[in-house]
């Protein structure tokens, strides 16, 4: 069993996510001072709670772009966070990364916009790691969308061909941007799919932190001894648009009665009215924490500076080619030639 310390760490964090998500949403359309499109993940806290409880910090975490909880749950600072967002130098990226590329090298979390390419980095660094011969774990964070792409095929058999140690977390909650997992897969039996490449795999509920940490608590371990891959789906929901904050497009495409029966599940929720039950002051005063927290957070970014547009630019473009590069380029080509010849294949 859980104890209430643990469980009141994972309400802790899964509180922040979520306020820190509302407060966001509501400066989202009105201020419109936001330098990026936005997905909020309202509705999937759970996940990122409990994972946060068992990693360690050189493991290597790559998400989806709806990573906001991933990236509060591996440590990096909630500042950093939002001043990206509206793109200050300040922001975990110096402002130029925004919400879908969101990183913090410092904590080894990155995310992506591609759907599917959360799979890759993790790939490569869990071979790292292996390599190596270190007991640190590389995790993908993917949604159900992803197993629309090829890539992750190709990652699931080289992930159990080479036994790497990788967890891959697919969050099915139930739609890719807008189209529904029973639209676009004849059998969406995720957890088999992969299973069929080589990957032991599990289906959880998504709602339930308590048995997330627990199911963690016992895979995590046997990546690390040298067990080979996991792959854990998870059922979960987002309870907003698919960018941006609730809207009434949302009815466009998913039935209002199924949102609501989601919201019914509400992962915050439960485990709160769980805990007030033993202790509500206790539970009152980490929540008004937490509120003290975004709101200075958000203050903060909204001061800081833009990114000083020189040095934002020398981070795309160093002037010169990387040393590996130099001996097959004969000059250094400043600005992109547009009339230049076609391309043609000849020998090496």
């Amino acid at each position: 069993m859980t104890n209430s310390n643990t469980l009141l760490r994972l309400y802790r964090m899964m509180y922040l996510i979520r306020r820190a998500e509302e407060v966001l949403m509501k400066e989202y359309h009105p201020a419109d001072e936001m330098r990026c499109p936005i997905h909020f993940c309202v509705g999937q806290e759970a996940m990122p709670a409990a994972l946060g409880a068992v990693l360690r910090p050189d493991d290597v975490l790559m998400s989806h772009y709806r990573s906001h909880g991933y990236f509060l749950a591996k440590g990096a600072p909630l500042e950093a966070m939002i001043a990206e967002f509206y793109g200050k130098a300040t922001g975990a990226n110096s402002g130029v990364a925004g919400s879908m590329e969101l990183a913090s090298h410092a904590h080894h979390f990155y995310s992506g916009a591609i759907v599917g390419g959360s799979l890759l980095i993790p790939l490569g660094s869990a071979f790292a790691q292996r390599y190596r011969g270190v007991d640190d774990i590389s995790i993908c964070v993917m949604g159900d969308g992803s197993f629309d792409e090829g890539v992750t095929y190709e990652s699931f058999n080289l992930a159990a061909l080479h036994r790497l140690p990788m967890l891959v977390i697919c969050e099915n909650n139930k739609y890719a941007a807008h189209t529904s997992v029973e639209r676009r897969i004849a059998v969406p039996r995720l957890a088999e799919r992969a299973e069929n490449f080589g990957l032991p795999a599990e289906r959880v509920d998504g709602n339930d932190v308590q048995l997330l940490l627990s199911t963690l608590e016992r895979i995590v371990p046997e990546i690390r001894a040298g067990g080979g891959p996991r792959f854990l789906e998870i059922e979960t929901y987002r309870h907003c648009a698919h960018v941006g904050p609730e809207s009434d497009d949302m009815l466009k495409y998913r039935p209002a009665e199924e949102l609501e029966r989601w919201k019914g599940r509400d992962p915050v929720l439960a485990l709160r009215r769980r805990l007030a039950a033993a202790d509500e002051a206790n539970l009152a005063r980490h929540e008004a924490e937490v509120e003290s927290e975004i709101s200075i957070a958000l203050a903060a970014a909204k001061r800081a500076p833009f990114p000083d547009f020189s040095a934002m630019m020398s981070s795309n473009w160093s002037g010169e080619y990387a040393p590996a590069a130099r001996r097959f380029i004969s000059r250094t080509a400043a600005d992109f030639e547009s009339g230049q010849s076609e391309a043609r294949l000849g020998p090496f």
